[in-house]
């Protein structure tokens, strides 16, 4: 915690120059926990002053796009020069919500060699160093920590009802619906002041939990009824979607959001795993409940990580080949990691 103080602190110090130029990054595929910190983060250099752009190596999904500022955010894939000139003349870079500029897609190697100082605000384990480590794997969520950043930095009176709805939308979102890592009280003392601050959480709840199309429940359905699979060894479900079926029922980033939870409502399902096949590539989502930790999984045979609970994956290999992988380190992961 010491540790934390002194950083933050020293950010405090770097912050205090108002000409500085901040670019703000989510990881790959922005959930609500990388977007609403982005959102919350933005605003808060909007109100002191400070230059701002939020780029994404991909999209943000639209269900997150009524969090403030979102919509702004710039994609590598639509603009790539204004996204290398806007890297190029930051003198910071705010890495949100991952612990490796790996989790930047194909701005990666941009970043990795840009001049700006970088600053990670994250809670994942096992941090890439940086110039400034704001980490702290123990909190819920980015969101979590990076309200202790900005009341340490800039006060409790920046917060305006618009932040507490985007760093809500992370604490929720990276908890379940607070269901799990959320059993220090810390998290509701925060959830608390942003109430008094204006938090709408019914908002939060409607834009999150309660806005759905058509296709978008179509394709959860049919992966429910048709796709999953739970092993008659372990306590795994598997869920394979191709990309023809993501094509078949017009697929939009986010639209899988929350899926791979569902299995564990099932009594004897303790860990599930949902493959997506995406062009060039395979998703790994991995959740778990109980101590089984999923994280190890996805990182030793997956090229991923993550928490405890909650962890993913990527492989450039077909789905098949995917799916036969997780089959085939199954005993493997139980024998080593089973409690």
């Amino acid at each position: 915690m010491e540790d934390l103080e002194k950083e933050i602190g020293r950010l405090k110090v770097r912050l205090q120059d108002k000409n500085v130029k901040a670019v703000i990054i989510p990881h790959i595929s922005p959930d609500g926990d990388a977007a609403g910190s982005c959102s919350a983060l933005s605003q808060v250099f909007e109100q002191v002053g400070i230059d701002w752009h939020i780029l994404t190596c991909d999209y943000v999904p639209e269900y997150l796009k009524f969090l403030k500022n979102i919509s702004s955010a710039i994609s590598f894939q639509e603009k790539p020069e204004l996204c290398k000139e806007l890297i190029s003349a930051a003198d910071l870079i705010f890495m949100l919500d991952h612990n490796t500029v790996m989790r930047e897609g194909k701005l990666e190697g941009i970043v990795a060699n840009a001049r700006a100082e970088r600053v990670m605000i994250d809670h994942h384990p096992n941090p890439e160093l940086q110039q400034f480590m704001i980490s702290n794997a123990k909190v819920s969520s980015t969101c979590e920590l990076l309200y202790t950043v900005i009341t340490k930095i800039f006060g409790k009176e920046v917060i305006t009802s618009d932040i507490a709805n985007s760093l809500y939308c992370g604490i929720n979102t990276d908890t379940g619906g607070l269901s799990h890592n959320s059993s220090r009280p810390e998290i509701y003392r925060i959830i608390a002041d942003l109430l008094e601050f204006g938090l709408d959480k019914d908002l939060i709840h409607r834009q999150i939990y309660q806005v759905n199309n058509l296709s978008r429940l179509r394709l959860m359905g049919n992966t429910l009824l048709n796709k999953l699979q739970v092993d008659t060894r372990y306590p795994v479900a598997i869920m394979p979607i191709t990309n023809e079926e993501l094509e078949k029922y017009d697929y939009k980033d986010g639209d899988l959001e929350g899926l791979v939870n569902i299995p564990l409502s099932v009594h004897n399902v303790a860990v599930s795993i949902q493959i997506t096949e995406r062009k060039g590539r395979v998703k790994l989502s991995f959740r778990s409940k109980g101590k089984i930790p999923v994280n190890e999984w996805a990182r030793i045979w997956f090229n991923g990580g993550g928490h405890f609970n909650a962890a993913g994956g990527q492989m450039e290999r077909p789905l098949e080949e995917v799916i036969k992988k997780v089959l085939e380190t199954m005993p493997l992961f139980f024998e080593q990691f089973s409690k």
